[in-house]
């Protein structure tokens, strides 16, 4: 059942003063349950912004460690009022965390909503898609604030207006770009005979792109707080008509009540099956994150012979050190991806493409991680930047920035980043060198940046490439790769460079 409703009510969880409709799947059996959903929600809203208030001037950004005197002000003078009142509040706070985290167990693991009147619409029928994924560490201020992020309400609303306007005036701004500037891709891969032969011969298009291109798919990770969530929600549904979000469990077996798996995929086409699948294998800080799989099958055209695509959607462990962990997830998805398509696969349906992205905390060529790189999921899944287990082609750039170097003034604009990105010693100075010798936490964000006695850049051939955004497709559903292309667009709002790509069914 769905009810058809403008997303005024003060418990929904989507607010909008604009005219568009929306038809939500309710993820509670009763509307009791969601409604004391709901209110519980509001009634942790206090204390986590006070909290997050409290905390922040002892988690100071860049810019914020230039402006001392108001950081003390802050820790000085509001803080003892917030921590009184945090200690006030402490009882309703705990008692609706409580009934919260109970009402989880009766709550469907996502939620789904179809805007019916959205600006953009679905081209069918189609052969050629694009897929976009990127990590947007939408994350509770304080942890956002370890990534050297902050403002992250803004940076929310930001990213979405971004992706509207890209989709809304892709074509206008392209158009006019070739038109004045006579705008050729930054690379080519048409004469490299590795990609080529990796690519049958097709002509493959690699570009460092200041805006996102016409995008079918948008799946994404960190998206955890849910005021954020539904910040960002609000500008998508203006250009996707479908949107699956909010997903995750929320337990001690499986979080510890922590966070949700923080993954969202927004679409243009109809999404008919959804699953998620929470990885049972964990450590470190992702043992409070409900990690895991997110499974959609897409309607691509209707009709008697009826066209469908699947898409997976991902973030594995991070700083998973001597642990094999990220093996486990691996060949968890293998497992999940196969019993997913074995369960929704209809008699006369043709299965157009099967895609898995996301933020994959691995790259192809860091010591620590060779091992990782001959997992069998990349015989069965093919990813286009990779030349071999250990080596990725000459083209590839990292998409992992370092932390402390996200507000200089270099990587301040999608301009400017994506000249930091096509020079080789610019980029080794703000994304992390592909030569990992271990996972951890600290050997990650405070990777060195090398330089001879004279503080000048020791170039290397894998500096600035760790590369762990991705998107792999399966090879029992072949594609021709047209573009991949690494999207500066989100430049000072996250710390990964979102990656695209544009393929033709066969």
């Amino acid at each position: 059942m769905h009810d058809i409703i403008r997303l005024t009510s003060p418990f929904v969880n989507i607010m909008s003063e604009d005219k568009l409709d929306t038809v939500i799947t309710p993820v509670f059996i009763s509307p009791v349950l969601q409604f004391l959903f709901s209110l519980t929600w509001y009634v942790l809203l206090p204390f986590r912004i006070c909290l997050n208030e409290a905390a922040g001037p002892f988690l100071p950004v860049t810019p914020e460690r230039s402006r001392p005197v108001l950081l003390w002000i802050r820790r000085l003078v509001f803080m003892p009022v917030l921590v009184s009142f945090l200690g006030l509040y402490s009882i309703p706070a705990i008692f609706a965390f409580i009934v919260r985290n109970i009402l989880h167990q009766f709550r469907r693991p996502f939620c789904e909503i179809k805007t019916v009147n959205c600006n953009v619409q679905a081209e069918v029928p189609k052969q050629s898609f694009s897929v976009v994924t990127s990590n947007l560490c939408l994350m509770p201020e304080i942890l956002s604030k370890f990534n050297n992020l902050n403002k992250t309400a803004w940076r929310a609303k930001t990213i979405g207006e971004r992706v509207y306007t890209d989709q809304v005036h892709y074509k206008d701004m392209m158009e006019k770009c070739l038109k004045n500037c006579n705008c050729v891709n930054t690379y080519d891969c048409t004469n490299k005979g590795t990609a080529v032969k990796q690519l049958d011969e097709t002509h493959l298009k690699v570009d460092i792109i200041t805006h996102f291109p016409e995008t079918d798919f948008l799946c994404l990770q960190e998206v955890f707080d849910r005021d954020y969530m539904n910040i960002l929600i609000k500008e998508l549904r203006k250009v996707y008509p479908y949107i699956v979000y909010d997903v995750g469990y929320s337990c001690p077996k499986r979080n510890y009540c922590g966070l949700n798996s923080g993954l969202t995929v927004a679409s243009k086409y109809e999404i008919e099956a959804v699953s998620f699948k929470p990885y049972t294998t964990k450590c470190g800080f992702c043992a409070i994150v409900g990690k895991g799989l997110l499974m959609l099958k897409v309607i691509l055209e209707k009709g008697k012979h009826k066209k469908v695509g699947f898409i997976f959607n991902t973030h594995l462990q991070a700083f998973q050190g001597d642990k094999p962990v990220v093996q486990s997830q691996l060949s968890e998805i293998l497992a999940c991806t196969r019993e997913f398509r074995a369960d929704n696969a209809g008699p006369d349906e043709h299965v157009m493409f099967d895609i898995l992205c996301g933020d994959f905390n691995i790259d192809n060529m860091s010591p620590c991680e060779q091992e990782i790189s001959k997992h069998e999921l990349f015989t069965i899944y093919v990813d286009v930047c990779r030349q071999r287990p250990g080596k990725d082609h000459d083209w590839t750039v990292g998409t992992e920035m370092r932390n402390p170097k996200l507000h200089d003034e270099a990587v301040s604009t999608p301009e400017q980043l994506k000249a930091v990105l096509e020079d080789p010693y610019l980029r080794q100075h703000y994304i992390i060198d592909a030569d990992l010798k271990e996972a951890t936490m600290d050997s990650i964000y405070n990777a060195e940046i090398k330089v001879d006695k004279a503080g000048n850049i020791v170039l290397s051939p894998v500096g600035g490439r760790r590369r762990i955004d991705v998107i792999l497709y399966k090879r029992d559903c072949p594609v021709a790769v047209d573009n991949y292309n690494f999207v500066t667009r989100l430049a000072t709002l996250t710390d990964h460079i979102p990656v695209s790509m544009t393929f033709t069914c066969s």
